[in-house]
């Protein structure tokens, strides 16, 4: 079997090495876990993502899972709150479209693409359905729905216009890219995210990016733990 975490940023990554050390020697010899820098942003993900499991089909030796993790903004402190963990469910790309005198239309809203042509479903992009083995591992998280941007919102009235469209609790740079490129490819995957700061909060020095990092390398800890657990149960 064979896992596939990726992430963004290398401090991100650093939080999945650190928590496979405790668990490798159990790991050995049943999976290999490989680590991917995206880069920050849809284009990088979608380019280098699709190369590596492009790649890893071609030699033979595809992956069983495809984890995207790293840290995120949380449009619902009370679900969400700093420091808490998500598992992100349903993405939406929230910056494709056109800017109209009126706001914000989407693709879908203009009828330009087709709201339901594969791999969306109601403009949307859902995660899909995993084997007994690793849905075990999704249920441990709190699901979320995500919005993807290229700008991180720091504009009020841009998270109004957002939150009305897409109802969403956790925002990326790369969620959407993520699961468009798993989708196309038929990988299974999962997103894992914890909160670093509210969206609209346009300050970085006023995220709690340490607290978030830390809640992630707990959030991967319990990733591999159940994974060795599920291992010894025989699923």
């Amino acid at each position: 079997m064979r896992i596939l975490i990726c992430a963004a940023e290398q401090e991100e990554l650093d939080c999945a090495i650190q928590a496979l050390r405790l668990y490798e020697s159990k790991i050995v010899g049943k999976a290999q876990v490989d680590f991917m820098l995206t880069g920050i942003g849809t284009t990088s993900t979608c380019y280098r993502l699709t190369k590596k499991l492009v790649e890893a089909e071609a030699e033979g030796n595809g992956y069983a899972l495809a984890v995207n993790i790293g840290i995120a903004g949380s449009y619902d402190l009370e679900k969400f709150p700093v420091g808490s963990t998500a598992l992100v469910e349903k993405e939406h790309f929230g910056d494709l479209g056109f800017m109209t005198a009126s706001g914000f239309q989407t693709l879908f809203d203009s009828k330009t693409l087709d709201a339901n042509l594969f791999p969306f479903k109601d403009g949307a992009l859902d995660m899909l359905s995993l084997p007994s083995y690793f849905n075990d591992i999704a249920n441990t998280y709190k699901k979320a729905v995500g919005v993807t941007v290229q700008t991180i919102s720091g504009d009020e009235k841009v998270c109004s216009q957002i939150i009305a469209k897409y109802s969403p609790q956790i925002e990326t740079m790369e969620g959407a890219g993520f699961f468009y490129v798993c989708l196309n490819e038929y990988v299974k995957f999962i997103q894992i995210r914890t909160v670093s700061n509210r969206v609209g909060e346009e300050d970085p020095a006023k995220w709690e990016t340490p607290k978030a990092l830390e809640a992630l390398k707990e959030a991967m800890k319990e990733f591999f733990r159940q994974f060795v657990e599920n291992q010894h149960k025989g699923i």
